[in-house]
């Protein structure tokens, strides 16, 4: 059986990691997205819709490059 698959722990609670893996997902995207409003803030909302769809790729992208180093 896969690692990925593994039963894990979370907040003292059993369960799959693949649940672990949709909650860090969903923090990591609330804080690029909240981090993004709150540098951005001050441009018109043209600029700032620009901006935003140009950095959260290369911010994605930025991730995946550090992850790669790891392996």
């Amino acid at each position: 059986m896969s690692t990925f698959y593994k039963d894990t722990r979370y907040n003292g609670k059993l369960v799959r990691l693949e649940d672990v893996i949709d909650e860090v997902y969903n923090r990591a995207l609330e804080t690029i997205d909240d981090s993004l409003y709150e540098l951005l803030e001050r441009k018109d909302d043209d600029e700032f819709y620009e901006d935003y769809k140009e950095a959260f790729p290369l911010i994605v992208e930025k991730l995946q490059k550090f992850h790669d180093l790891e392996d």
